[in-house]
């Protein structure tokens, strides 16, 4: 049996064309799937933030629905000695604070605004207390509402 040579070698390896469009085509899947991991790590903090805004809202409303409906709508001195829900309406983008005055530790980026309205419920008299909360460096606006009657 006689064989024909090989008049052909095997080739083995790369050439440098495919090797840089190889760099090329990598470089660019992986400049993709980091800016996809720039953009979520970006954007994990935005949950604790906005949790936030609703525990200040929260505690804002719930401490004028607290308030007696006929009291003073004074708002000089600190929450703590209002009188009425109609003071809470003197609150106007000013930061967290607690009811005596004191500034909150790290909720410093956050303007809380608090609006009192007389408003009727199902036929009833009411004020109606709503509390805004934004933050300076995060596109949040969050609104919270409830309503105080006389009884």
């Amino acid at each position: 049996m006689y064989l024909v040579p090989c008049t052909f070698p095997l080739q083995k390896g790369f050439t440098l064309i495919e090797l840089i469009i190889s760099i090329v085509v990598i470089g660019a899947a992986v400049g993709g799937v980091m800016l996809l991991v720039a953009n979520v790590a970006a954007r994990s903090v935005d949950p604790m933030i906005q949790t936030q805004a609703v525990y200040v809202a929260q505690s804002y409303l719930e401490e004028a629905l607290l308030r007696p409906y006929d009291g003073d709508a004074d708002c000089g001195g600190s929450r703590d000695q209002w009188q009425g829900v109609l003071a809470y309406d003197c609150i106007n983008a000013e930061t967290p604070t607690d009811q005596q005055g004191n500034g909150l530790p790290g909720l410093s980026a956050y303007r809380v605004t608090v609006s009192v309205t007389d408003s009727t419920l199902g036929g009833a008299v009411t004020r109606r207390v709503e509390v805004q909360v934004t933050h300076t460096a995060q596109p949040i606006n969050l609104r919270l509402a409830g309503h105080r009657a006389a009884y």
